[in-house]
Protein backbone atom coordinates (compact mmCIF):
# COMPACT_ATOMS: atom_id res chain seq x y z
CA UNK A 1 0.00 0.00 0.00
CA UNK A 2 2.92 2.42 0.69
CA UNK A 3 5.88 2.91 -1.12
CA UNK A 4 9.33 4.22 0.29
CA UNK A 5 8.54 7.95 -0.32
CA UNK A 6 5.43 7.36 1.63
CA UNK A 7 7.18 5.83 4.18
CA UNK A 8 9.10 8.89 4.94
CA UNK A 9 6.53 11.15 4.50
CA UNK A 10 4.98 9.52 7.33
CA UNK A 11 7.71 9.29 9.18
CA UNK A 12 8.34 12.96 8.46
CA UNK A 13 5.20 14.33 10.28
CA UNK A 14 5.92 12.00 13.45
CA UNK A 15 3.25 9.41 12.84
CA UNK A 16 3.50 5.90 13.42
CA UNK A 17 2.81 3.79 9.99
CA UNK A 18 0.73 1.47 12.57
CA UNK A 19 -1.51 4.87 13.67
CA UNK A 20 -1.84 5.66 9.64
CA UNK A 21 -3.44 1.66 9.17
CA UNK A 22 -5.73 2.39 11.39
CA UNK A 23 -6.98 5.12 10.73
CA UNK A 24 -7.50 3.82 6.68
CA UNK A 25 -8.99 0.47 8.65
CA UNK A 26 -11.54 2.92 10.56
CA UNK A 27 -12.74 4.43 7.26
CA UNK A 28 -12.73 0.87 6.14
CA UNK A 29 -15.06 -0.58 9.14
CA UNK A 30 -16.52 2.87 10.69
CA UNK A 31 -15.69 4.63 13.77
CA UNK A 32 -16.44 2.91 16.87
CA UNK A 33 -19.20 4.89 19.42
CA UNK A 34 -18.60 7.12 22.07
CA UNK A 35 -20.14 5.28 25.27
CA UNK A 36 -21.81 7.83 27.12
CA UNK A 37 -22.65 7.35 31.08
CA UNK A 38 -25.02 10.08 30.84
CA UNK A 39 -26.43 13.46 28.99
CA UNK A 40 -24.76 16.65 29.73
CA UNK A 41 -27.13 18.38 32.07
CA UNK A 42 -27.37 20.76 34.39
CA UNK A 43 -25.20 19.53 37.15
CA UNK A 44 -23.45 17.41 34.81
CA UNK A 45 -21.02 19.20 32.58
CA UNK A 46 -23.40 22.53 32.30
CA UNK A 47 -24.19 25.48 34.45
CA UNK A 48 -27.72 26.91 33.56
CA UNK A 49 -28.63 30.31 34.18
CA UNK A 50 -31.71 32.08 34.54
CA UNK A 51 -32.39 35.29 32.24
CA UNK A 52 -32.12 37.49 34.69
CA UNK A 53 -28.43 35.57 35.69
CA UNK A 54 -27.49 35.40 32.16
CA UNK A 55 -27.81 39.30 31.87
CA UNK A 56 -26.65 40.35 35.08
CA UNK A 57 -23.08 38.22 33.76
CA UNK A 58 -23.65 40.07 30.36
CA UNK A 59 -23.48 43.49 31.68
CA UNK A 60 -20.89 42.28 34.34
CA UNK A 61 -18.53 41.15 31.28
CA UNK A 62 -19.15 44.72 28.75
CA UNK A 63 -19.04 46.85 31.69
CA UNK A 64 -15.50 45.19 32.87
CA UNK A 65 -13.83 44.04 29.93
CA UNK A 66 -11.56 46.83 29.25
CA UNK A 67 -10.14 45.94 32.51
CA UNK A 68 -8.45 42.30 31.37
CA UNK A 69 -6.34 40.88 29.23
CA UNK A 70 -9.05 38.87 26.75
CA UNK A 71 -7.36 36.65 24.12
CA UNK A 72 -9.59 35.97 21.44
CA UNK A 73 -8.51 31.78 19.99
CA UNK A 74 -9.30 31.13 17.17
CA UNK A 75 -8.25 26.95 15.99
CA UNK A 76 -8.38 27.85 11.54
CA UNK A 77 -6.20 24.50 11.22
CA UNK A 78 -8.95 22.73 9.37
CA UNK A 79 -9.10 22.12 6.00
CA UNK A 80 -12.95 23.09 4.14
CA UNK A 81 -13.06 19.93 2.37
CA UNK A 82 -15.97 18.57 4.48
CA UNK A 83 -17.75 21.51 3.96
CA UNK A 84 -17.89 20.69 0.32
CA UNK A 85 -18.07 16.63 0.40
CA UNK A 86 -21.61 16.52 -1.31
CA UNK A 87 -20.89 18.68 -4.02
CA UNK A 88 -17.24 16.43 -4.34
CA UNK A 89 -19.59 13.60 -4.49
CA UNK A 90 -21.59 14.70 -6.86
CA UNK A 91 -18.52 15.99 -9.08
CA UNK A 92 -17.47 12.85 -9.00
CA UNK A 93 -20.06 11.01 -10.08
CA UNK A 94 -22.36 13.19 -12.30
CA UNK A 95 -22.23 12.45 -15.84
CA UNK A 96 -25.26 14.31 -17.40
CA UNK A 97 -27.29 10.73 -17.78
CA UNK A 98 -30.97 11.04 -17.52
CA UNK A 99 -30.81 9.08 -14.40
CA UNK A 100 -28.38 11.46 -13.12
CA UNK A 101 -30.85 14.64 -14.10
CA UNK A 102 -33.62 12.75 -12.60
CA UNK A 103 -31.57 12.22 -9.46
CA UNK A 104 -30.79 15.77 -9.13
CA UNK A 105 -34.44 17.34 -9.33
CA UNK A 106 -35.79 14.84 -7.32
CA UNK A 107 -33.84 16.06 -4.09
CA UNK A 108 -34.07 19.59 -3.44
CA UNK A 109 -33.45 19.17 0.30
CA UNK A 110 -31.30 21.58 1.81
CA UNK A 111 -27.58 21.17 1.57
CA UNK A 112 -28.44 18.87 -1.80
CA UNK A 113 -26.53 19.90 -5.05
CA UNK A 114 -30.10 21.22 -6.49
CA UNK A 115 -30.33 23.54 -3.47
CA UNK A 116 -26.63 24.73 -4.07
CA UNK A 117 -26.89 25.67 -7.64
CA UNK A 118 -30.49 27.41 -7.64
CA UNK A 119 -29.28 29.59 -4.71
CA UNK A 120 -26.11 30.49 -5.78
CA UNK A 121 -26.28 33.85 -6.35
CA UNK A 122 -26.77 34.27 -2.49
CA UNK A 123 -23.31 33.10 -1.60
CA UNK A 124 -20.34 35.62 -0.58
CA UNK A 125 -18.12 33.56 -3.66
CA UNK A 126 -20.64 34.55 -6.08
CA UNK A 127 -19.46 37.14 -7.72
CA UNK A 128 -15.72 35.90 -7.35
CA UNK A 129 -16.72 32.55 -8.80
CA UNK A 130 -18.55 34.31 -11.50
CA UNK A 131 -15.73 36.57 -12.47
CA UNK A 132 -13.17 33.48 -12.86
CA UNK A 133 -15.74 31.93 -14.91
CA UNK A 134 -16.52 35.01 -17.74
CA UNK A 135 -13.14 35.27 -17.81
CA UNK A 136 -12.83 32.42 -19.62
CA UNK A 137 -15.84 32.97 -21.75
CA UNK A 138 -18.28 31.39 -19.64
CA UNK A 139 -21.98 32.34 -18.68
CA UNK A 140 -22.39 31.00 -15.18
CA UNK A 141 -26.38 31.77 -15.51
CA UNK A 142 -26.30 29.91 -18.90
CA UNK A 143 -24.05 26.97 -17.36
CA UNK A 144 -26.61 26.07 -14.39
CA UNK A 145 -29.57 26.74 -16.95
CA UNK A 146 -27.46 23.65 -19.70
CA UNK A 147 -26.88 21.85 -16.70
CA UNK A 148 -23.34 22.10 -17.10
CA UNK A 149 -22.83 21.56 -13.30
CA UNK A 150 -19.08 20.05 -13.85
CA UNK A 151 -17.42 23.14 -15.01
CA UNK A 152 -18.65 25.20 -12.36
CA UNK A 153 -17.78 23.18 -9.72
CA UNK A 154 -14.13 22.78 -11.41
CA UNK A 155 -14.12 26.40 -10.95
CA UNK A 156 -15.37 26.13 -7.70
CA UNK A 157 -13.70 22.98 -5.45
CA UNK A 158 -10.23 22.66 -7.72
CA UNK A 159 -7.05 24.81 -8.07
CA UNK A 160 -8.42 26.06 -11.99
CA UNK A 161 -10.62 28.60 -9.72
CA UNK A 162 -11.23 29.49 -6.40
CA UNK A 163 -9.97 25.79 -4.92
CA UNK A 164 -12.27 26.16 -1.96
CA UNK A 165 -11.73 22.19 -0.97
CA UNK A 166 -7.86 23.12 -0.58
CA UNK A 167 -8.26 26.34 1.47
CA UNK A 168 -8.47 26.93 4.96
CA UNK A 169 -12.34 27.28 6.23
CA UNK A 170 -10.78 30.95 7.60
CA UNK A 171 -9.84 32.28 3.91
CA UNK A 172 -13.21 31.54 2.57
CA UNK A 173 -15.66 34.32 1.36
CA UNK A 174 -18.30 33.41 4.30
CA UNK A 175 -20.95 36.46 4.43
CA UNK A 176 -22.04 38.92 2.27
CA UNK A 177 -22.67 42.49 3.05
CA UNK A 178 -23.64 45.31 0.63
CA UNK A 179 -20.26 46.73 0.44
CA UNK A 180 -17.77 43.52 0.63
CA UNK A 181 -18.21 40.08 1.48
CA UNK A 182 -15.93 38.88 4.25
CA UNK A 183 -13.45 36.15 5.12
CA UNK A 184 -14.23 34.08 8.00
CA UNK A 185 -11.22 35.12 9.26
CA UNK A 186 -12.24 38.87 8.98
CA UNK A 187 -15.18 38.05 10.96
CA UNK A 188 -13.12 36.92 13.57
CA UNK A 189 -11.21 40.58 13.69
CA UNK A 190 -14.80 41.84 13.71
CA UNK A 191 -15.96 39.63 17.19
CA UNK A 192 -12.47 40.43 18.30
CA UNK A 193 -12.80 43.49 18.23
CA UNK A 194 -16.48 43.44 20.08
CA UNK A 195 -15.15 41.40 22.89
CA UNK A 196 -11.53 40.90 22.96
CA UNK A 197 -10.20 44.78 23.50
CA UNK A 198 -8.60 46.09 26.52
CA UNK A 199 -8.52 49.84 27.68
CA UNK A 200 -5.37 50.42 25.78
CA UNK A 201 -7.87 49.69 23.04
CA UNK A 202 -5.76 46.39 21.59
CA UNK A 203 -7.49 43.69 20.41
CA UNK A 204 -5.96 40.51 20.83
CA UNK A 205 -6.58 37.30 18.57
CA UNK A 206 -4.46 33.97 18.32
CA UNK A 207 -4.86 31.84 15.95
CA UNK A 208 -3.74 28.05 15.03
CA UNK A 209 -3.13 27.69 11.27
CA UNK A 210 -1.17 24.95 9.39
CA UNK A 211 2.28 25.40 8.46
CA UNK A 212 1.10 25.40 4.66
CA UNK A 213 -1.58 27.82 4.93
CA UNK A 214 0.16 30.69 7.19
CA UNK A 215 1.88 33.18 4.60
CA UNK A 216 -1.77 32.85 3.31
CA UNK A 217 -3.26 33.96 6.49
CA UNK A 218 -0.71 36.66 6.63
CA UNK A 219 -1.76 38.22 3.66
CA UNK A 220 -5.16 38.17 4.55
CA UNK A 221 -4.91 39.75 7.84
CA UNK A 222 -2.55 42.29 6.07
CA UNK A 223 -4.67 43.03 3.71
CA UNK A 224 -7.39 43.36 5.78
CA UNK A 225 -7.26 44.51 9.08
CA UNK A 226 -6.48 48.54 8.43
CA UNK A 227 -9.93 48.68 7.72
CA UNK A 228 -11.59 47.38 10.84
CA UNK A 229 -8.79 49.15 13.22
CA UNK A 230 -10.37 52.22 11.95
CA UNK A 231 -14.01 51.19 11.47
CA UNK A 232 -13.41 50.35 15.54
CA UNK A 233 -11.00 52.47 16.45
CA UNK A 234 -8.36 49.79 17.75
CA UNK A 235 -5.13 48.20 17.12
CA UNK A 236 -5.32 44.71 16.35
CA UNK A 237 -2.56 42.07 18.29
CA UNK A 238 -2.55 38.57 16.27
CA UNK A 239 -0.47 35.66 16.82
CA UNK A 240 0.13 32.13 15.47
CA UNK A 241 0.62 29.02 16.47
CA UNK A 242 0.71 25.95 14.27
CA UNK A 243 -0.90 22.31 15.01
CA UNK A 244 1.55 19.50 15.37
CA UNK A 245 1.48 17.14 11.91
CA UNK A 246 1.60 14.03 14.05
CA UNK A 247 -2.20 14.92 14.83
CA UNK A 248 -2.92 14.95 10.81
CA UNK A 249 -5.33 12.52 9.40
CA UNK A 250 -4.84 10.47 6.14
CA UNK A 251 -7.49 11.53 3.85
CA UNK A 252 -8.93 8.15 1.48
CA UNK A 253 -10.63 8.05 -1.96
CA UNK A 254 -14.25 6.23 -2.60
CA UNK A 255 -12.47 3.20 -2.28
CA UNK A 256 -10.75 3.79 1.14
CA UNK A 257 -7.32 3.65 -0.68
CA UNK A 258 -5.35 6.59 0.74
CA UNK A 259 -5.77 9.61 -1.89
CA UNK A 260 -2.58 10.98 -3.42
CA UNK A 261 -1.86 14.46 -4.75
CA UNK A 262 -0.95 15.17 -8.25
CA UNK A 263 2.94 14.75 -7.74
CA UNK A 264 2.11 10.94 -6.37
CA UNK A 265 2.06 12.37 -2.10
CA UNK A 266 -0.35 10.85 0.07
CA UNK A 267 -2.77 13.71 1.52
CA UNK A 268 -3.32 14.34 5.07
CA UNK A 269 -5.51 16.48 6.87
CA UNK A 270 -5.12 18.52 9.66
CA UNK A 271 -5.81 17.53 13.03
CA UNK A 272 -7.86 14.64 12.33
CA UNK A 273 -10.07 16.16 9.93
CA UNK A 274 -9.33 13.77 7.35
CA UNK A 275 -11.15 11.61 9.15
CA UNK A 276 -14.48 13.25 8.56
CA UNK A 277 -14.53 12.90 4.93
CA UNK A 278 -13.22 11.08 2.47
CA UNK A 279 -11.25 13.03 -0.68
Amino acid sequence: MFNQNDLKQIDDKGIDLKTVENQINHFKTGFPFIKLASAASSGKGLHCYSREEAQKLATYFDDRKADYEILKFVPASGAASRMFKDLQKFKDEFRGTKEDIDQYLDDKSFGSPYYFFTNLEKFAFYNELQALLEKDGFDIKQLIQNLDFLIILDYFLTEQGLNYTSRPKGLLLFHDYDDNPRLAVEEHLVEGAHYSTNAKKTTRVHLTVSPEHKEKFLSAIEAKSNIYEKQYDVSFDISFSQQKSSTDTIAVDLENNPFRNSDGSLLFRPGGHGALMKT
